[in-house]
């Protein structure tokens, strides 16, 4: 039997801030079948939806949910490796991999419910071969869950992008509409050239997204330059193929192997960034998700967030995980920001939500001149702008 539709609702407050227009004083929102169907002043909502219970929040505010775009659920506070320098939290992360598989259920679903809490509605979650995708599903929150994937476990390059592929298929199935899943290609230092090549061009035939994390350390820029330091051994571990250097930035790298596209998140982007390599990211349309409390802990550097906006590049907002990280609440992370970059509040109140949401995930930041705002349209639960009709509650 199919369960009745649930009753419209309308939800009032002292103010609300759609972000994508102007504040509306004793405004509401009409709620019809999980979905936003009108946004204005309460007298108006009211007037034409006679009849419809009203819920009223005095001396509140109702703002977009936050739109976490680049998060890892799997991790657990209170034991994270010591931070200050990337190089020794990898070595410490990587050599407690093996018991971590045993709590990583526990830690997604805290981590998730603490983000919830924290008002958070939509996440790009990355995790080994989407490991952390049943806790995400199950806690309410929409998103997408990015796979992840070692192509030394895996064969020859075509036979690890095949696997990709097909777990990112199977993962799909059964899924409620709210969560989906796409590829992961995790960085440059744990997958080769030829398998990130590889598994960019499939995702790019499917019109799917592809996550990544980018020019994170000085010691992945040592690595992708010059090909020597810590990276070089953990790429010969996990990557199992010569490197040599290859004489550019990560930037440059990533979009050589044809990496970087519209469909693209490339998260941190802390060290390294050069005005010639903002020009790639604009020139190729790549989404930026911002992390910039985990950037400071692990001694990565400052995102140059302004100069991308100035730019055009879309950025969102990301916490990472709690082993970089002090919490998942995304709006923290943006404080963080703000403090950090100078910004006003109502670029915080952008990058946490509109910014992040695109058309409801976080592959579609969008940043549009000063006087327009932060564009975009929220498509699903969670997308950056509830402010407007049709977006998911």
């Amino acid at each position: 039997m199919t369960a009745p539709a649930p009753r419209p609702l309308i939800f009032a407050a002292d103010l609300v801030l759609p972000v994508s227009s102007p504040p509306i004083r004793d405004g509401a929102l009409l709620v019809e079948n999980g979905r936003i169907a009108a946004v204005g002043p309460l007298s108006e909502v009211g007037r034409e939806n006679p009849g419809v219970e009203v819920r009223r929040f005095p001396r509140h505010t109702i703002i977009p949910g936050a739109v976490n775009a680049h998060a890892h659920l799997g991790f657990r506070r209170g034991d994270e490796p010591e931070g200050g320098s990337f190089s020794r939290w990898m070595t410490e992360l990587i050599s407690r991999l093996p018991e971590k598989a045993a709590w990583t259920p526990e830690a997604a679903r805290n981590s998730a419910r603490e983000a919830i809490e924290a008002g958070t509605t939509f996440m790009a979650e990355s995790s080994l071969y989407g490991e952390c995708l049943p806790q995400l599903a199950e806690s309410g929150l929409a998103g997408t869950v990015y796979a992840e994937f070692l192509p030394f476990e895996l064969g020859t390059p075509e036979e690890a992008v095949d696997f990709i592929e097909e777990k990112v298929r199977s993962l799909r199935e059964g899924l409620p509409s709210r969560v989906g899943v796409e590829t992961s290609m995790h960085a440059p230092y744990t997958v080769d050239p030829e398998s990130a090549r590889l598994a960019a061009q499939r995702v790019r035939e499917r019109e799917g997204r592809l996550a990544t994390h980018l020019s994170e350390s000085p010691e992945e820029y040592e690595f992708i330059s010059k090909g020597t330091g810590f990276l070089a051994d953990i790429f010969e571990r996990f990557a199992q193929v010569d490197w040599d250097g290859k004489g550019d930035s990560p930037v440059r790298y990533a979009e050589s192997i044809g990496l970087l596209w519209p469909g693209t998140i490339a998260a941190h982007l802390a060290t390294g960034v050069s005005g010639e390599d903002i020009g790639i990211l604009a020139r190729t349309g790549v989404a930026a998700a911002h992390c910039p409390r985990s950037n400071e802990y692990l001694g990565c550097g400052v995102s140059p967030v302004p100069e991308m906006l100035g730019r055009g590049i879309r950025v969102g907002m990301g916490t990472d995980g709690l082993w970089s990280s002090p919490s998942m609440n995304l709006f923290e992370e943006t404080l963080f920001a703000v403090k950090l970059h100078g910004f006003d509040g109502e670029m915080g109140l952008a990058l946490a939500t509109l910014s992040g949401g695109g058309r409801g995930d976080a592959g579609s930041i969008r940043r549009e001149p000063r006087d327009g705002g932060v564009g975009g349209g929220g498509g699903r639960r969670g997308g950056g702008d509830r402010g407007r009709r049709g977006a998911r509650v």
